[in-house]
C-alpha cells in the first residue's frame, strides 16, 4: 500500500527498477543519511546494505530511545521506522521524531496495513507509508523525494544573523572584558550545547543569554525566560513542565507547559539556584534524555530545547548547603560565562548611559533632557553601581523623567554621593534611631551583603523568609 506524501509533490506510485536506478544516482542520493528503525535486526541489516548500494549511509537502531537520540543531534536525514516498535504506542515514535524535528521525512512501515492507519500515520506528518517487506524500488523513490524536499526545505530557513553584528547592537563592548565575552559568546552560540552564565544582579545575564539564542541556530525558533524565584513553589512545577486536566484543583484545562512553549528553540532559567530541590531531578531528566512529564500525567514526552540558566549565587556553596543537586550542577556547567560586574568594565558606561538615554526619552518624549556634561559624565562613571548596569538604567530613567533642564549637570546626581548600605555599619548622627529605624537599616545592610539573596539573609537573621518580605513592606 502506497499514500502519495500530502506535500503537493506529484510521486509515481510505482517505480520501475531502471526509473530507480537513473534517480538513485541524483547528487540527492549520494551520502544521503537513513536512520533504520528495526527492532528486526536482521532485516534492518539487510535493509542496510541494499541502501548502501545506493550511495546511502545508514545506522540501525534496534529500539525507539536509540532512534531519538539519533534524530535529537540530527544525525539523519531520512528516517524509516515502523508503526510500532517494542515498548511504544502505535505511531508513538513517529509522533516523538516530528516533536524533535517537525521537517525530518519519516517513512513508515507496517506488516498487516490498511487504509485507516495510512490516512493516520499521513496526518501524523509521515512522508509516506509502505507495506513490508518493502519493494526496493518504491522505498527508494521515496528516499530520493523525501531527501529532494527536505533539502528545499532547508533552503527556505534563513540563516542566522551575523553574530558580530547582533553583539555590537545589543552589547557594549567598548572594554576589554566585555569584547571577550562577546567573542565567546560567539563561540558558545554555534553550539547547542548548556550553558551557566554567571554574574552579579543587574549585570545583564538575560541579554547574554538573548545574544546566544539570536546568533546560533535556533534563532528563528521561541526564546522562553522563566525566573525561579519569581514564581511561587507550588506553581512553578505547571509553569516549567506543563498540567494535564484534573491534575489538581482548578486545572480545569490542560497546559502545554513553558519548555513545550520552547521546543526547538532556547530556554533561559533565570536565578536557577532558586529552582526547588523537589524539582531538580525532573530538569535533569530534560538535560540528559531531553524528557519531559507534565503533572498528573502519566506519559513522558519529548522536547528539543537548548537550557541556559543564568544565577547570581554561588551553585558550589548550595551544593555544600544541600540545596542543589551536585550532578545538574555539572550539566548545566558545560560551559559557563562570568558576565563582569559594570565596576570592572568602567569604560562601558559612557556608551552605556548614552543608549540608555535615547531610550529614556523615546518613552518620555515630553523631557527637555537631551545631553549629559562632561562632568556629569565624570561622576557617572567612577560611581560604585552596586545595581550593575540595571542600576545605571534606572539611574538615566530618573534624571529624563525629573529633568528640567535640556543638559544634565553634577548639580542633578547627589543621589550619587549618597553613601549606600552595606560598605560599613554608619555611625550614628543627629537624634538616636527608633529601633524600627534600626531594623530596616540592619536589613539593607545584610541585603548588599549578600548581594539581594533574600534566603540567605533571612538565614543570617535568623529569621522565615515570609517575615522578611513583611519587613521589607514596612520600609517607609
Amino acid at each position: 500500500m502506497i499514500l502519495p506524501p500530502n506535500r503537493g509533490v506529484a510521486v509515481p506510485a510505482q517505480f520501475s527498477r531502471l526509473d530507480c536506478e537513473r534517480e538513485s544516482n541524483q547528487p540527492a542520493m549520494q551520502g544521503n543519511r537513513v536512520l533504520i528503525a528495526d527492532e528486526v535486526v536482521q532485516s534492518a541489516h539487510l535493509l542496510s546494505d541494499r541502501l548502501a548500494q545506493e550511495g546511502c549511509v545508514c545506522e540501525i537502531a534496534t529500539d525507539g530511545d536509540k532512534a531519538l537520540e539519533s534524530v535529537r543531534h540530527a544525525a539523519c536525514d531520512t528516517v524509516i521506522c515502523n508503526v510500532q516498535m517494542d515498548g511504544t504506542g502505535e505511531f508513538e515514535l513517529l509522533d516523538q521524531i516530528k516533536i524533535l524535528q517537525p521537517h525530518l521525512p519519516v517513512i513508515v512501515g507496517t506488516n498487516n496495513g490498511s487504509v485507516v492507519q495510512a490516512i493516520e500515520a499521513v496526518k501524523r506528518g509521515a512522508f509516506q507509508y509502505l507495506e513490508k517487506p518493502f519493494v526496493i524500488s518504491d522505498l527508494l523513490g521515496f528516499i530520493f523525494e523525501a531527501t529532494v524536499e527536505s533539502n528545499r526545505y532547508k533552503r527556505t530557513i534563513p540563516p542566522p544573523r551575523n553574530f558580530l553584528e547582533l553583539a555590537k547592537g545589543d552589547l557594549v563592548q567598548a572594554s576589554s572584558v566585555m569584547r571577550e565575552l562577546v567573542e565567546s559568546i560567539g563561540l558558545v552560540a554555534r553550539s547547542n550545547a548548556a550553558v551557566l552564565i554567571l554574574g552579579e544582579s543587574g549585570t545583564g545575564k538575560e541579554r547574554v543569554a538573548r545574544a546566544i539564542h539570536s546568533g546560533g541556530a535556533r534563532s528563528t525558533q521561541p526564546f522562553v525566560a522563566v525566573n525561579m524565584s519569581a514564581i511561587p513553589e507550588q506553581l512553578l512545577e505547571s509553569e516549567v513542565f506543563g498540567h494535564v486536566r484534573g491534575a489538581f484543583t482548578g486545572a480545569t484545562q490542560a497546559r502545554r507547559g513553558l519548555l513545550l512553549e520552547a521546543h526547538g528553540g532556547t530556554m533561559l532559567l533565570d536565578e536557577i539556584g532558586d529552582m526547588p530541590i523537589s524539582l531538580q531531578p525532573k530538569l535533569l531528566r530534560v538535560l540528559q534524555f531531553g524528557e519531559t512529564r507534565a503533572v498528573g500525567s502519566d506519559r513522558i514526552g519529548r522536547v528539543d530545547v537548548r537550557i541556559i540558566a543564568a544565577t547570581h549565587r554561588d551553585l558550589n556553596v548550595l551544593v555544600h548547603e544541600g540545596r542543589f543537586r551536585e550532578d545538574l550542577r555539572y550539566r548545566l556547567n558545560v560551559v559557563p560565562l562570568i558576565v563582569p560586574p559594570l565596576r570592572e568594565r568602567r569604560e562601558d558606561i559612557p556608551p552605556l548611559v548614552e543608549r540608555f538615554l535615547e531610550e529614556a526619552r523615546e518613552r518620555t518624549a515630553a523631557s527637555p533632557v537631551v545631553s549629559i556634561s562632561d562632568e556629569a559624565m565624570h561622576m557617572l562613571t567612577q560611581a560604585s553601581w552596586p545595581g550593575n548596569v540595571r542600576e545605571l538604567e534606572n539611574a538615566i530613567e530618573r534624571l529624563v523623567v525629573l529633568g528640567r533642564d535640556a543638559q544634565v549637570t553634577p548639580k542633578q546626581l547627589t543621589f550619587l554621593e549618597e553613601k549606600p548600605p552595606g560598605d560599613a555599619w554608619p555611625a550614628i548622627e543627629g537624634a538616636p534611631w527608633t529601633l524600627k529605624q534600626m531594623n530596616q537599616r540592619y536589613l539593607d545592610w545584610v541585603l548588599t551583603r549578600t548581594g539581594g539573596d533574600k534566603s540567605r539573609a533571612a538565614g543570617i537573621l535568623n529569621i522565615d523568609l515570609s517575615t522578611l518580605y513583611r519587613w521589607e513592606r514596612a520600609k517607609p
